[in-house]
């Protein structure tokens, strides 16, 4: 049975019907599933059906208002973001309006293409918000990054390095192969660093061609003098106050990160080639599975760009290096399969451990993770996981040879 992903819930309320029949029209036609609601009163009725990402609303209403609707929604689903729509806005208005947690509010005469942007930007930050709040309780969970990637002295001594890092604020650039955790240390950063309150916000480099990569993280800008033409936010405005993890920056075109540069030192998103912008702050953190020598030579990345993250290098070990922690590793990640089981498996057979033990794990973690996850699913409940388990390619792989001490 394939799943779908659930749709996306608005609920838009205005006690104007042309504008709430416009807006749900455009909304509907970009894929949200939308509830129209004609009060303030009404809107606030709808709240108790639940489920809604975004709500839509006017500020000025009979009866309850837009802030009284916002008041409510927030006591009854946190979660929600909302944007207020309004022909009024003052100062004061619109601190009363943030000051009890509206996402944005817009004038009218209404833009469609803007509102539209803008309610995809609430649903963007609403969906970093709960990864965030996920992640942040698989960090802070006792004993569970050792349970992830070890407890041997090499992963004690950088998790202490990295507990060191997230106390500053400099630049952080993380060097290890592919499958070593670079993005849960990323991550890691964040949540034991001041800004563990903002949003953690990931972007993948490789593989994305440049102007799409810059698009996403710098934002699209409108055209001047157009008024179809609407900008677009970028994930490093989504960072402010937060984390931005660029992953994979061996991968990035060099135009992407010379923009990066430049934010880096004026602290300003720029349009490209400009020299205004809007000022943002938030911690930049890269990855790399190419090593910083080697990033020298390549040239893509920028020698200033590349000499600010140089102090914050920090090497991910290959987990051949710290093969005393395979046995522990495939316990945690069995433990994650069983957790889909109705009856779980009972463990790994002396057997099946010993045929792993001399095995070099090319891809790292990443790779051993998803060979318990492969066995684990091929196998009949309550068992323990045998020898015989175990894919021959792994079982017959050249195998490393222990070094004899003289």
């Amino acid at each position: 049975m394939i799943r779908t992903n659930p749709p996306k819930r608005i609920l838009v309320v205005d006690d104007e019907p042309m504008i709430v029949s416009l807006l749900s029209t455009v909304l509907r036609e970009k894929g949200w599933d939308v509830t129209e609601a004609r009060s303030g009163s009404d809107g606030i009725d709808q709240l108790d059906r639940g489920g809604f990402d975004v709500i839509l609303t006017d500020l000025v209403m009979p009866g309850d208002s837009g802030i009284d609707l916002l008041r409510a929604a927030k006591e009854i689903h946190p979660d929600v973001e909302v944007i207020l729509m309004t022909g009024y806005a003052t100062t004061d208005t619109a601190i009363e309006a943030m000051r009890n947690g509206a996402f944005h509010y817009i004038m009218k005469p209404l833009k469609t293409e803007e509102v539209a942007n803008l309610v995809e930007k609430a649903y963007t930050q609403r969906q970093l918000r709960r990864e965030n709040r996920i992640l942040k309780s698989e960090i802070d969970a006792a004993n569970y990054v050792q349970s992830v990637v070890g407890d041997s002295e090499a992963v004690l001594r950088l998790i202490a390095t990295l507990k060191g890092i997230a106390g500053v604020d400099d630049p952080v650039l993380l060097v290890g192969e592919r499958g070593t955790g670079r993005g849960f240390f990323a991550r890691f950063i964040h949540f034991h660093s001041r800004r563990s309150a903002g949003l953690y916000v990931p972007v993948a480099c490789a593989g994305v061609p440049e102007d799409q990569l810059a698009a996403e993280l710098f934002g699209i800008p409108g055209a001047p003098g157009n008024r179809e033409s609407t900008p677009r936010a970028g994930r490093m405005e989504l960072a402010n106050h937060g984390t931005l993890y660029l992953a994979d920056i061996a991968e990035a075109g060099r135009g992407v990160l010379e923009r990066l540069e430049r934010f880096l030192a004026a602290k300003t998103i720029a349009p490209d080639g400009g020299k205004e912008g809007n000022g943002l702050d938030f911690r930049f953190i890269a990855s790399s599975a190419v090593p910083v020598g080697e990033l020298e030579h390549r040239g893509n990345v920028p020698p200033g760009l590349l000499k600010a993250l140089q102090p914050g290098t920090v090497n991910i070990p290959a987990l051949r290096d710290h093969r005393e922690d395979v046995t522990l590793l495939l316990h945690h990640f069995l433990q994650e399969a069983n957790r889909k089981r109705k009856k779980p498996l009972r463990g790994f057979t002396p057997s099946a451990l010993s045929a792993l033990e001399p095995y070099e794990w090319p891809g790292n973690i990443r790779e051993l993770r998803d060979l318990v996850r492969a066995v684990a699913a091929r196998k009949k409940q309550g068992m323990m996981i045998d020898a015989s388990d175990i894919p021959p390619g792994i079982l017959y792989r050249k195998q490393h040879k222990p070094t004899r001490k003289s």
